[in-house]
């Protein structure tokens, strides 16, 4: 039986700047596995609590340290249910989902390199009982965020992404050209249109002046250059509604509109009618049930109706998103919920109720870390979201997929 030797935690800075945590957890055996922690700018009001860098890193250090120390490694549902017993809490306030979401994936990774296995393959075993092979890999199809709004960028435009997405069915190679060559193809007509190119938290450039309309022009102009709009390329938003909702009503400043949720509603019909739109996360405030009815109710049959803030990665917030029939895809982010177990719970969920998956970064996040990458080859995940294919801590995860399907 593999046991747990020692877990230690120190600071690190993520890409926007911040502190963050990396845990170390070594077995008995001499293997390590460690994990950074990614942090969103844009969240769901029900994630998991994330607590001061500072205390996190003392708390994994000292008292997760001394309640694991000598646990049996391979239990990982034992382990979570641990900390989720010592934090005592529903939203992890007490330990911290950074701190706890640390120790879960780090012992995934130590054990994962014990047992000489790729970690895609060791957490498919957790996942499905069967360890995945090279010849039987679904890859994710990559989701390009190349325009960056809302609280990732200080550029005025509401929406918060503008995306890119290769058709289901390329391959995973082709994918990043897609991605690679509509990236540079929007920068030369961005620039060519008096634009600045500087880039937001996620890589996707961040220019004054835009609205949705103007953006989504560019975009679909990039991808027309070399590819074929809708055929091998189509386009998704997130919204992130909450963002810019005030008194039961959504402000787009740059178009100097206050929309009702009907009126929202009509404004999306006009988008959707206009562009090649497949994908659209987080339409409405994530309590404004109501408009996620009537979105699904005129879309849900012929685009990806994603939650993200709705459902924040959490099996019992999920639940009653499908039971109202609020969406038919989801975003998995793990420091949303703070446990693998209680991520796998949720993917389960979602998957035998029919919903796409899609496995997601965050704004802050670090290149030391392609958790994600591996989590949706283990899940058979339809999509993963990793921001522009530009920046170190966003490649890093489109090469670590590029790695194996190179392999």
């Amino acid at each position: 039986m593999l046991k747990i030797k020692s877990i230690t935690c120190h600071r690190i800075v993520n890409s926007r700047g911040d502190w963050t945590i990396e845990t170390k957890i070594t077995l008995d055996d001499g293997s390590e596995g460690i994990q950074t922690i990614p942090d969103g700018a844009s969240k769901g009001e029900n994630e998991a609590v994330y607590i001061p860098v500072r205390k996190s890193v003392d708390i994994v250090s000292t008292v997760i340290n001394d309640a694991l120390k000598g646990e049996n490694a391979e239990d990982y549902v034992g382990i979570d249910n641990a900390l989720l017993s010592m934090d005592g809490t529903p939203n992890k306030s007490n330990l911290g989902a950074n701190s706890i979401l640390s120790v879960s994936l780090a012992l995934s990774k130590a054990v994962a390199e014990s047992k000489k296995l790729e970690l895609y393959q060791y957490l498919s075993f957790l996942y499905s009982g069967k360890c995945l092979k090279r010849d039987n890999l679904k890859f994710p199809i990559p989701v390009f965020n190349v325009i960056n709004g809302g609280k990732h960028a200080n550029n005025g435009l509401s929406f918060q992404e503008f995306m890119v997405i290769p058709a289901l069915g390329t391959k995973y190679e082709k994918c990043m050209d897609i991605g690679v060559d509509v990236y540079k193809d929007l920068e030369k007509i961005l620039q060519n249109n008096g634009f600045d190119v500087d880039v937001g938290d996620e890589g996707g450039f961040a220019p004054n002046g835009l609205t949705a309309e103007k953006a989504l022009d560019f975009v679909t102009e990039a991808v027309s250059k070399k590819f074929k709009i809708e055929e091998e390329v189509t386009l998704g938003l997130d919204v992130a509604a909450e963002s810019f909702y005030d008194s039961e009503e959504y402000k787009i400043e740059e178009e100097n509109l206050l929309l009702s949720r009907k009126e929202f509603l009509e404004y999306y019909k006009k988008l959707l009618s206009k562009y090649k739109i497949t994908y659209v996360e987080d339409p409405y405030y994530e309590r404004d049930t109501q408009a996620w009815k009537d979105f699904m109710v005129e879309f849900g049959d012929k685009i990806m109706v994603v939650a993200d803030d709705l459902v924040v990665t959490n099996p019992r917030l999920l639940k009653d998103a499908i039971s109202q029939n609020l969406a038919n895809a989801v975003i998995v982010k793990p420091n949303q919920i703070g446990t693998l177990s209680e991520t796998f719970d949720f993917i389960k969920l979602a998957q035998k109720n029919k919903m796409t998956i899609c496995v997601s970064h965050r704004s802050g996040d670090t290149a030391e870390d392609t958790f994600i990458a591996d989590l949706s080859l283990a899940v058979g995940a339809e999509f993963m979201k990793s921001g522009a294919p530009v920046r170190g801590e966003r490649v890093a995860k489109y090469n670590r997929l590029l790695d194996i399907y190179l392999s």
